[in-house]
């Protein structure tokens, strides 16, 4: 009785486009290396909880943040009646952020009349507070991270968002800009951390998108709207499995799922695992 269910959003893929007509028969569950009793299926669209945390620091003047905005908005725009939403801008602190809301009118209004502030990025302090704040919501729950460049200023480290992110069921898209100068794979020096420091912050936070079963988005500027459609696009292609471990030791350790497809082909994205407590 006191076992809470797990879910997880699923994402299948078969020549490079989304499966959508399996059964439930077609899945199986293995957690911790033991199969485990479907109990719940869905597939489609199911409302969803989406924190929008965009990157508004200096580097990102001009057509990057009026890309990142125009992405933010198509994204609520296409919402439905039951999905929700929240702003949040930011550079080395918050600069602007909403309440969860569905109209999607109020969400539009905080995206206009935006300037770029500061020249430092604070991603890990505001993808944790991302986190945290989808922790009352209902539904499937997603954080959609735009930046251009790596976390330079963040009073926390990627270990502490990737241990929120692991006691979190929301799914992190990270919205990828390129470009020249940027700080791919954390390769560069900083005030609060070196080479390797920096490095390793990247890498964590590549793994946390990876365990929470979204995924890297590397886009140029000219299509960061397309890239927001599509992330929201395949939100509504998702099939729900939902199963009751029956290995739970509340022990603090980690349980690592795995889903399988039984007889059907296709690649199979979902969250990496979970936090037992």
């Amino acid at each position: 009785v006191g076992v809470e269910l797990q879910q997880l959003y699923v994402t299948v893929v078969r020549d490079d486009r989304r499966v959508l007509d399996l059964g439930e028969d077609d899945f199986r569950i293995i957690d911790d290396g033991q199969d485990q009793e479907l109990v719940t299926f869905a597939r489609g669209d199911i409302p969803l909880a989406a924190a929008l945390v965009l990157d508004s620091s200096g580097s990102m003047a001009g057509e990057r943040i009026e890309a990142a905005l125009a992405g933010a908005k198509a994204f609520v725009q296409d919402m439905r009646e039951l999905d929700e939403a929240a702003v949040f801008l930011f550079s080395d602190g918050l600069l602007r952020s909403t309440d969860f809301a569905a109209d999607s009118a109020v969400l539009e209004a905080a995206l206009d009349n935006v300037e770029v502030s500061g020249r430092a990025t604070a991603i890990n302090d505001h993808l944790y507070l991302a986190l945290k704040r989808l922790d009352s919501r209902q539904g499937r729950r997603v954080v959609l991270l735009l930046s251009d460049g790596a976390d330079v200023h963040s009073v926390l480290g990627m270990q502490d968002v990737l241990w929120k992110a692991r006691r979190s069921q929301a799914l992190i898209y990270w919205i990828r800009l390129e470009g020249e100068g940027r700080y791919h794979g954390g390769s560069f020096n900083s005030t609060w951390r070196n080479y390797l420091e920096n490095k390793e912050e990247w890498e964590l936070l590549e793994q946390s998108v990876e365990d929470s079963g979204g995924r890297i988005v590397s886009v140029a500027v000219d299509d960061v709207e397309d890239a927001f459609r599509e992330v929201l696009a395949e939100l509504r292609e998702q099939y729900v499995l939902g199963y009751y471990p029956s290995n739970i030791r509340n022990d603090g350790s980690w349980h690592e799922i795995r889903v399988r497809l039984r007889d059907a082909a296709g690649s199979v994205r979902t969250r990496n695992g979970y936090i037992d407590f």
